[in-house]
């Protein structure tokens, strides 16, 4: 299995860096064969390209909810993020992931299996070094559970190439 771990975010942009960083440190964990890493700085419709060609993607980024508090982080499918006509959406980076895979679909594009990992933070506009105590401070249990999320796919599917090779 091909696994793609994106993220997204803004360096001078305090707790928008969240995913360029939680990439850098399950890159330094996961180097091996079969898992990718990547950064952007926008998402919209260039995520095609990088999404193409994947069996499954883990999308890091920074989030703002009506109810969270900064530091809660959640693990969900492109259609939790997808707009809605009576609330607008909540979309990131301007384009609704589901939307953006059927497009991609349509354009004759393999399309993969999509979770998005994201923190809650204040204001991911805010200019600024370092994140602020509440997101820093739950940034290690968020690399953590997608560590031993990718760690525990790759090891069932090794399982499975061995009982196929058996």
């Amino acid at each position: 299995m091909d696994t793609l771990v994106l993220g997204i975010g803004n360096e001078i942009k305090r707790d928008d860096v969240i995913g360029l960083d939680v990439v850098e440190a399950l890159e330094a964990r996961l180097d091996r064969p079969g898992v990718a890493f990547e950064t952007m700085n926008s998402g919209r419709l260039l995520l095609i390209d990088e999404l193409s060609g994947h069996d499954r993607v883990c999308i890091v980024d920074s989030i703002v909810t009506e109810d969270g508090e900064p530091g809660d982080w959640y693990a969900f499918d492109p259609q939790a993020v997808e707009p809605d006509r009576e609330s607008g959406g909540l979309a990131t980076h301007n384009v609704g992931l589901g939307t953006l895979t059927t497009l991609g679909e349509a354009m004759g594009e393999s399309m993969p299996a999509i979770t998005i990992y994201a923190i809650e933070v204040a204001d991911p506009f805010e200019y600024g070094e370092g994140m602020t105590d509440p997101v820093r401070e739950a940034v290690p249990a968020l690399i953590d559970e997608i560590g031993d999320e990718i760690e525990r796919e790759l090891a069932a599917d090794e399982g499975q190439n061995a009982v196929g090779r058996s």
